[in-house]
């Protein structure tokens, strides 16, 4: 989590410019009334809280499989004003427990990690557990259509390892080994195909940056135009 921590402070994964647009999507849909938000691999929270802090959050819960980056988050979401429940699970079996249905579903850099027929599993229960106008903002790492998973690794490690410049070689060899044994990114036409399966609406871009893009799916068509 330490070395993830400089990876998120260095910027290298642009978090900074994919949280602008995460705010200004919140503050456009829910300018007028309070909101339900379910984090999924929530982490420590550090970049979402202190947003979320200047909104009117009806309930914040948070899931992630890193117990110490949950008891980071249980600081850092102690300037929230709601009811904050975090859990200690990965995505899916959070997914299945009970019914609660939200507002609006946010996953950072977690996705990935799903093997195909579980990101479709991903996306059908999502639709389940959004409300009626809810939606879902997906934060990740994709392929391009024509690149492979060998080929896409390669790119992206020469990138860590020539850009990364805040990481030791030590800490840049054990992001690219993780990458390795863990990591499954899909392409922007897969995740579409999935999510429309499950009943969501195509994905809405609303921003991209090398191999990482931001996305919206609804049940319908959102004017993001301001967003």
């Amino acid at each position: 989590w330490q070395t993830y921590r400089k990876v998120i402070d260095a910027n290298y994964m642009h978090h900074a410019e994919f949280s602008a647009h995460i705010e200004q999507v919140l503050r456009s849909r829910f300018a007028s009334r309070p909101f339900s938000i379910l984090d999924l691999g929530c982490g420590d929270t550090a970049i979402l809280a202190p947003m979320l802090a200047n909104m009117e959050v009806r309930t914040y819960e948070g899931v992630d499989l890193s117990e110490s980056a949950l008891a980071l988050a249980e600081q850092n979401l102690k300037s929230l004003s709601c009811p904050v429940h975090l859990t200690h699970s990965d995505l899916l079996a959070a997914l299945k427990q009970g019914h609660r249905r939200y507002d609006a579903i946010h996953t950072s850099c977690a996705v990935h990690h799903l093997s195909t027929d579980q990101k479709g599993e991903f996306f059908a229960l999502v639709a389940k557990r959004l409300e009626k106008d809810g939606f879902l903002m997906l934060t990740d790492v994709t392929r391009e259509d024509d690149e492979s998973l060998p080929v896409h690794f390669q790119r992206y490690c020469d990138w860590l390892r020539r850009d990364w410049h805040g990481l030791s070689e030590d800490e840049k060899t054990a992001i690219c080994d993780h990458l390795l044994n863990n990591d499954l990114p899909k392409t922007r036409s897969v995740l579409e195909s999935q999510a429309r399966a499950a009943g969501l609406n195509d994905a809405v871009e609303l921003a991209r940056f090398g191999w990482y893009r931001l996305f919206y799916f609804g049940f319908k068509q959102a004017d993001l135009a301001s967003s």
